[in-house]
């Protein structure tokens, strides 16, 4: 391995425009001794940082070195670590296009996601997560481990950039790797630090206590078989086939996104109708995160709860779910409101219909389908990464 800190320290003495690339690689390496880039390293610091320096130095950096000479040191940087693909990337007409037009902020930025999409490089969006801005070391190690499995495939001919299902099956192949001295996946690592995250977010004890009661369930593998996931939504798969059905299934149809007002499959209810996965995300998502924002702040206590439970218990649940809403401030009284109870009420109808749930009546509980929408639904909450 290359003395890379040796090769900074070199690259810092030469003269300004080196030591704004030096910078650049202090801010990517995080503390990480002798840090190799990657090549969405690269592209981050040339398409996005370096424009934004052009247009606003900092401070501490007057007169800012035009941007060709940064792109010069740049290059002998990535030459002397014997990365050649890095030093062209720095030479490259992608490049010079997009520092041409660094004044022009909108521009730039549009050329940016531009470049940054066509390189195949980022995560892909089927994986469902919300990467944050300020990830921590788990989910950071992660989005690392995907851009840099994404980059060698797409460098050594096996995947093109454009392939977004085979961009999917090699991010889902990192999700499910063992890194070294750990005996967990990198999914369940993130997904760990995503649940504490929640917890501490909540801004509720009692959402807290069910967080803690219920996070080894959600940590547990979903166990979703194929004659259990086909059981579960072929009701429902039936009404978004035929575009009409029992009113209240219709009607849930339309609120998850499957079928729009006049009875004709969505895009989503497309592809749903192929592929039954993405039917049960789409009941995931509808239960578990609804556009609604007092639905949204019902769903997750009440999923817990209701994983937690034997059976479905309407006085506990409102009980708990009005001290919810006290705890976080979004209510001056510990008890349901009205359109608390209106709307967990609306949750849990819609959870009988779309199978979640057995019938209303005494002994209501979860399904076995229904079990695993609920804790894939609390999983979908957590790795969203939008509860605060």
């Amino acid at each position: 391995m290359p003395d890379v800190e040796a090769v900074v320290e070199e690259l810092a003495a030469r003269d300004d425009a080196g030591l704004v690339v030096a910078a650049c690689w202090y801010e990517a390496s995080n503390d990480r001794p002798n840090y190799l880039m990657s090549q969405f390293d690269v592209q981050n610091f040339l398409w996005l940082t370096l424009p934004q320096l052009v247009r606003e130095p900092p401070d501490d950096l007057h007169p800012m070195p035009h941007w060709q000479a940064v792109l010069d040191e740049a290059a002998w940087f990535f030459e002397r670590l014997d990365q050649p693909r890095y030093a062209a990337l720095c030479r490259g007409d992608r490049t010079r296009e997009i520092l041409e037009a660094a004044h022009d902020q909108m521009l730039g930025f549009e050329l940016y996601a531009q470049a940054t999409y066509e390189s195949g490089l980022m995560p892909p969006p089927g994986l469902h997560i919300a990467w944050l801005d300020r990830p921590g070391p788990r989910e950071e190690a992660l989005y690392d481990a995907i851009t840099r499995a994404l980059e060698r495939a797409i460098a050594s001919g096996e995947l093109a950039p454009g392939d977004e299902p085979g961009r999917l099956a090699l991010a889902v192949a990192v999700l499910d790797q063992v890194p070294d001295g750990h005996t967990e996946t990198r999914q369940a690592l993130m997904l760990a630090e995503r649940m504490a995250r929640l917890h501490h977010l909540s801004g509720s004890q009692t959402l807290r206590e069910l967080l803690v009661r219920v996070g080894p369930d959600v940590a547990r593998p979903a166990d979703l078989t194929p004659e259990l996931l086909l059981t579960g939504t072929r009701p429902l798969a039936q009404v978004v086939h035929d575009g009409d059905g029992p009113p209240r299934m219709t009607a849930v149809a339309e609120r998850f996104g499957l079928l729009d007002g006049h009875g004709e499959r969505t895009d989503d209810g497309e592809l749903a109708l192929r592929q039954p996965v993405l039917l049960f995300e789409a009941v995931v998502s509808g239960i578990a995160a609804p556009p609604d924002r007092v639905a949204g702040q019902v769903a997750l206590p009440l999923l817990a709860m209701l994983v937690l439970a034997g059976s479905v218990d309407n006085d506990m649940l409102m009980d708990r779910l009005g001290m919810v809403f006290f705890e976080t401030g979004a209510h001056d009284r510990p008890d349901p409101s009205d359109t608390v109870r209106e709307v967990a009420g609306a949750l849990l109808a819609d959870m009988h219909t779309a199978g979640v749930l057995t019938a209303p009546g005494e002994h209501q509980r979860l399904t076995d389908y229904g079990r695993r929408v609920a804790l894939t639904g609390i999983r979908a909450r957590a790795m969203r990464g939008v509860d605060e």
